[in-house]
């Protein structure tokens, strides 16, 4: 039987790994790298000495935690909602898993990419444009993982707020937060939209505080 002791853990460590996303965006990659504006994101000059850097490394470790609790929780909603015999539960598992590949690539990215980065410099610093060519290449691999873990899990939170409202699980409130925190996930898919990171991050704080008192998970409780 699903967990909520396991639900709840999972749900919040996305929302430790979101806060420390939002840190690391909004504070620390401004102060200390520089990076004050989306199109700094662009700029070769600035990214060579961000990729590789301590926040950068942070990032992929937030990542990795993120990648591993979507993991789990998809998994366990996906179980929970098979057992109300919702239709989009299997649904709920692949969109989180998918969702999971995409953060985990981009850990992996900023950690053993980004050393990846560094060496092709170092041992090709005759090529002319070796700077730019990786640098480009790193930094649209890791948007294109990016956007595909947070579409991914905008599209997992629409799947599971329809059948947390179909069997009275959440409230309208809650609801209508999910299908917020979606959309503003997807459209990530066709602009760049940091509001997302808040509107998640409010999603997984409400949603621990319902979810115990849902009877989203049936007794007995571990």
């Amino acid at each position: 039987m699903t967990s909520l002791k396991v639900i709840r853990i999972s749900a919040l460590v996305m929302a430790l790994a979101f806060v420390m996303h939002s840190l690391n965006g909004f504070f620390i990659e401004r102060t200390f790298l520089g990076l004050t504006s989306f199109n700094d994101y662009s700029v070769i000059s600035k990214l060579q000495d961000a990729i590789g850097s301590v926040p950068w490394k942070l990032s992929g470790i937030g990542h990795f935690a993120t990648a591993f609790a979507v993991l789990v929780l998809s998994i366990s909603l996906s179980e929970l909602a098979k057992g109300d015999g919702y239709g989009g539960a299997r649904l709920i598992g692949r969109l989180g898993i998918v969702s999971a590949v995409g953060f985990a690539a981009n850990g992996v990215a900023n950690g053993i990419g980004a050393q990846v980065v560094t060496l092709l410099q170092e041992n090709n610093s005759d090529v002319v444009g070796i700077q730019a060519a990786t640098i480009a290449s790193f930094s649209i691999f890791e948007a294109i993982m990016n956007a595909v873990a947070i579409v991914m899990f905008g599209a997992f939170l629409i799947t599971v707020t329809i059948w947390g409202r179909r069997f009275g699980y959440f409230s309208k409130s809650l609801v209508v937060c999910g299908w917020i925190a979606g959309i503003s996930g997807i459209l990530m898919a066709f602009v760049y939209l940091p509001a997302y990171l808040m509107f998640y991050l409010i999603w997984l704080i409400w949603f621990l505080v319902v979810v115990k008192s849902s009877g989203m998970v049936k007794a007995p409780l571990v």
